[in-house]
């Protein structure tokens, strides 16, 4: 609610002749720009409801995604030239050094993102807007797909492009993450669909990415299967923050989504197209396959529109990329 227009403050001494006509007159009003207006953030045009004790854990998802970018131009600097032809090219330009680094960066990536989540959460406890009880621990999903895209990307390429791509990739991954979450956690009903929107663009923008470096590397599909699988599955665990679900439920929602998106990765291994254009189709049979996993949960039953928008649109989506191919 907004706050009442404040008053302007005026200390008058007791000796002033002309103190009884100043009380005497209605008191002046502050119709300066912040007047009026309450404590409340805008972001994207969403009212979020005040939160300064917050801030703070706002500049921990800041520095988490610094160190994270830090850790990815350190790898691409280490990878960058022309190595031997390997086969899968991840291998060209990197060694021992750089899968350690990575692994680093990667659980950096994901242990603080989850430790600025938690700092959020209890900021929001101590103002009473805690988080539901069905809730999980998946703040780090998101951070973690997103930084293991630009490690692949970045070995993949490994070219002075990539000191700007893989770094900027692994930043806007964690902090647009921990943003959107916030979003969703704080948006009050009329915003919700505006919270959910892009908290959809941030997984399915990282989705893409972490999908293609896979197929771009032509793996086998032993190994590219179950990579495909497990990113996917974790995605969809992440998308289910929207829904109110239990996490046992969440857990078996996100297994069978990832094993749906697994299998695709072996009929598509064996066709030959473009490494983007593969990512592209893995992306599409994840938003269908997301999509309709979340709407089951939160309302138990997927209708006709549902079928349309999830899996119509990826089906079109198919047809069309298979013309592109």
């Amino acid at each position: 609610m907004s706050q009442e227009p404040r008053r302007a403050r005026r200390s008058f001494r007791r000796d002033d002749p002309q103190s009884a006509l100043r009380r005497s007159l209605p008191p002046e009003v502050d119709d300066s720009p912040d007047a009026g207006q309450d404590d409340r953030h805008k972001v994207f045009g969403l009212d979020i409801a005040t939160a300064e004790a917050r801030q703070p854990a706002y500049g921990q998802g800041v520095v988490v995604s610094l160190l994270v970018a830090a850790g990815l131009l350190l790898l691409a600097v280490i990878s960058v030239g022309t190595g031997k032809d390997a086969d899968p090219p991840i291998f060209e330009q990197t060694d021992a050094l750089y899968w350690i680094i990575a692994g680093a960066v990667l659980v950096i990536a994901a242990i603080g993102a989850q430790f600025a989540e938690r700092t959020a959460t209890h900021a929001a406890e101590a103002v009473g807007e805690g988080r539901p009880l069905t809730s999980m621990a998946t703040a780090w999903a998101v951070p973690f797909v997103a930084t293991l895209s630009a490690i692949l990307l970045i070995a993949t390429f490994h070219n002075r492009i990539m000191l700007i791509v893989g770094p900027l990739i692994g930043f806007l991954g964690v902090a647009g993450s921990l943003l959107s979450r916030d979003l969703l956690d704080e948006a009050d009903e009329q915003s919700g669909r505006i919270a959910s929107t892009i908290h959809t663009l941030v997984v399915h923008s990282v989705a893409f990415l972490a999908f293609s470096a896979i197929y771009l590397n032509k793996l086998s599909t032993g190994v590219a299967a179950p990579a495909v699988g497990l990113i996917a599955g974790i995605l969809v665990l992440e998308t289910l923050e929207r829904g109110n679900v239990d996490p046992s439920r969440r857990v078996v929602y996100a297994i069978l989504g990832g094993w749906i998106v697994g299998t695709m990765m072996v009929p598509l291994n064996w066709w030959p197209t473009y490494g983007w254009t593969g990512g592209a189709v893995l992306l599409a049979v994840f938003y269908a396959t997301a999509g309709l996993l979340l709407v089951q949960a939160q309302r138990t039953r997927v209708g006709g529109r549902d079928l349309i928008e999830f899996a119509g649109v990826a089906s079109v989506a198919l047809l069309l990329l298979s013309f592109l191919a």
